[in-house]
């Protein structure tokens, strides 16, 4: 019964190619988008584990605010205050299992050289252990010391290295970070290659002496404290003692928070799922009005083959022949609807690939998806055009005209 329905359907299909090109048409805009989003999710996902991990091995990193799963996004992120202080950094310096420690702090602003300016550069003042716990490769010149923590000195990423001096060297000369003067004394090597987040935005780095930077900017601001801790340490247990200490050193209030790279990379995943899963939820909707252009091509088909179901059922053909027939018909048509919609995906995020920073992860899995919930979505429309072309009186069908 299968087998005969199934072929019947083939046959149908095979004859209107046309039709069931255009009818799978709404199917195929579905699909698209679908894998199209997703792709771009797990792409994201993809730059921001490779990102994370370039920071080094073994990390903890406090945070001004509190997080909670409740409330995973903390506003002192945005509005540029922290809570975090500088006995912070010797409490956790102090933890035993904790290698090294350094100080973040982010200098809004950009930096600039006579008429030329680095808009994009990132301006953090840290120590030089930062330069131990994520190691840089150095261009030229070199990093500074911790003999250096008041001097007015800085090391360049190649992106504003490039913006401010060009093919100039760059060692030696001045530049203005927010206005105050500070000393270049060497420029890294970062990997520029693609990614939505580049090498983490270092590429775009400025690093200064925090202690220099605090005096020169008149603020006292840390932003992050960066603990790499050692390998045969229980992570989860060391977490605590760094909370601890750290709580020690604000005397009991507990306004901030201490995480592991999983936890970070575990909210970044639960902030990108969220998005991708609001998306593709929107785009379904395509699937949903292409299921019902399925429907009223399945109905017309069963008005204009009202004779074939007429001579098939007078030949010995039952309801239920008949039934699965036209259900298959529906199932193949969202499915080549579907594998168009697959294709078309695919060269989409080629093209995205090739044109923008984005880097979509087309996998199988997400294909196969995405023409399952297609080929769900055709049998559920295709319901009733079958049940309609099953129910219909032989001798009726034969005297149609």
């Amino acid at each position: 019964m299968w087998a005969k329905s199934f072929q019947a359907a083939l046959e149908a299909i095979w004859m209107t190619p046309r039709r069931t090109l255009l009818s799978g048409l709404g199917m195929a805009v579905g699909v698209a988008a679908i894998v199209v989003l997703i792709s771009l999710g797990k792409g994201v996902q993809h730059d921001v584990l490779n990102q994370v991990e370039s920071l080094g091995v073994n990390l903890m990193i406090v945070l001004p605010g509190r997080l909670s799963p409740e409330n995973p996004f903390n506003p002192m992120s945005f509005i540029g205050l922290s809570t975090l202080r500088e006995s912070d950094i010797e409490a956790v310096r102090q933890v035993p299992g904790v290698r090294r420690v350094a100080p973040i702090m982010f200098v809004a602003g950009a930096a600039q050289r006579g008429d030329r300016w680095a808009d994009a550069a990132l301006i953090l003042g840290t120590t030089p252990e930062w330069f131990r716990m994520r190691p840089h490769t150095l261009r030229v010149g070199r990093f500074f010391t911790d003999a250096e923590a008041d001097a007015p000195v800085c090391v360049l990423g190649p992106y504003p290295a490039q913006q401010l001096f060009g093919e100039e060297n760059p060692l030696g000369k001045q530049v203005l970070l927010n206005g105050k003067p500070f000393t270049v004394i060497g420029v890294t090597a970062e990997d520029t290659s693609k990614s939505v987040f580049g090498s983490a935005g270092f590429e775009f780095a400025i690093y200064a002496p925090i202690r220099a930077l605090q005096q020169a900017m008149g603020s006292q601001q840390i932003h992050r404290v960066i603990a790499q801790t050692a390998p045969d340490v229980d992570p989860q247990q060391l977490q605590q003692q760094i909370r601890f200490a750290v709580l020690r050193s604000h005397e009991g209030s507990e306004d901030f928070t201490v995480l592991t790279q999983e936890e970070l990379l575990s909210r970044l995943f639960t902030l990108i799922q969220v998005v991708s899963v609001a998306l593709t939820g929107i785009t379904s909707i395509a699937l949903i009005v292409g299921g019902i252009g399925v429907m009223n091509v399945m109905l017309m088909s069963v008005t204009e083959r009202i004779r074939e179901i007429g001579i098939r059922k007078t030949v010995g053909a039952q309801q239920r022949d008949i039934f699965w027939q036209f259900l298959c018909e529906a199932f193949l048509i969202a499915l080549v609807g579907g594998l168009m919609g697959a294709l078309i995906g695919w060269g989409a995020c080629v093209a995205i690939d090739a044109a923008t920073v984005l880097s979509p992860r087309v996998e199988l899995s997400t294909v196969a998806l995405a023409l399952a919930v297609c080929g769900a979505v055709g049998l559920v429309f295709g319901v009733l055009p079958a049940y309609h072309a099953a129910q219909r009186d032989p001798v009726e069908a034969l005297r149609y005209e």
